[in-house]
């Protein structure tokens, strides 16, 4: 038996190093990591995900037919362009006139409208919210025109209804927004942040160009947009002083005091000061949740978990 095992073994080796030998050879395929993870289906709100630290999407509405409003948003443009040539990943995804409907292309005078009738303005923010979206991106949705001291801003009614509409459309998208105003008595009849749900609360902040007693002026707010942004772009710690790459609700409201004074500073309204606005986008925050222990939540982005022992 295994005399007849040996010659089996013999004649296995001699067809394999014969001169009749078919050598084979195996190609193994190089490795290749990309930082940019596109997903196999298209999410109707998050579009790619990316691990830049910070990354901002600027959507300018204006809501008054002044030619002044399109110089404003003009500055606001170009401060997002001459920060992204520097390095900050930064778009800018829309510059429309708007009214309560949503986008208009008439700039004729709008009569006025109730607190409630803005769900056209709602659903239209909240489909600009999913253009180029990228995850733990913020928006910054920067509105211009006129406003009072009633509390109410040109064709899109008090401003608590806006601040509504907005928060709404951040909710449904998962998206960390900035509402930047310019107005006149901007911070008139404007709601603190405690009015809206808790989920809300977490993914809207806002700021204001004036207190409520006070008049704001066109041509102002480019400037401020272009300190912001150069300063994200260079990482500079005069708006991230402890270098972590993210900018809280405090941070922003400090550097805002002072290069363009107190009163500015103070305009700025989150759910806490540490509340991050810019730069929640490091890696670790993209990581699901999955609950093996009990049953599955929505959790915080700021949650920690701890596994049972």
């Amino acid at each position: 038996m295994r005399l007849t095992i040996l010659a089996a073994l013999a004649l296995v080796f001699a067809s394999c190093n014969g001169n009749n030998t078919e050598t084979v050879s195996y190609y193994q395929p190089p490795f290749h990591y990309t930082s940019t993870v596109e997903p196999a289906q298209t999410s109707p709100f998050v579009g790619k995900v990316r691990f830049e630290t910070m990354s901002i999407r600027l959507l300018v509405l204006k809501h008054c037919p002044d030619n002044i409003a399109d110089i404003d948003a003009s500055q606001a443009v170009q401060a997002a362009n001459v920060a992204k040539s520097k390095g900050l990943t930064i778009e800018t995804i829309g510059n429309y006139h708007v009214d309560k409907q949503g986008q208009t292309d008439s700039i004729a005078w709008g009569e006025k409208v109730s607190l409630d009738d803005l769900d056209g303005l709602q659903r239209f923010i909240s489909a600009q919210m999913k253009v180029d979206a990228v995850a733990g991106d913020t928006i910054i949705v920067y509105t211009i025109g006129h406003g009072g001291g009633s509390g109410s801003i040109m064709r899109l009614g008090q401003r608590e209804g806006v601040m509504k509409a907005i928060a709404n459309a951040a909710e449904e998208n998962n998206q960390e927004t900035l509402w930047w105003q310019l107005s006149c008595h901007a911070a008139a009849k404007l709601p603190p942040i405690s009015i809206l749900n808790e989920r809300q609360q977490e993914l809207f902040s806002m700021t204001a160009s004036s207190p409520a007693n006070k008049l704001s002026y066109f041509n102002t707010q480019g400037k401020q947009f272009a300190a912001i942004f150069n300063a994200m772009a260079a990482k500079s710690s005069s708006i991230d002083p402890n270098g972590d790459e993210m900018i809280t609700a405090d941070e922003l409201s400090k550097f805002l005091i002072k290069g363009f004074g107190q009163e500015r500073g103070e305009l700025v309204f989150a759910k806490s000061p540490d509340e991050p606005i810019f730069g929640y986008n490091g890696l670790a925050n993209q990581i699901p949740i999955r609950d093996r222990n009990g049953q599955q939540g929505d959790y915080p982005r700021n949650y920690i978990p701890l596994p049972r022992r």
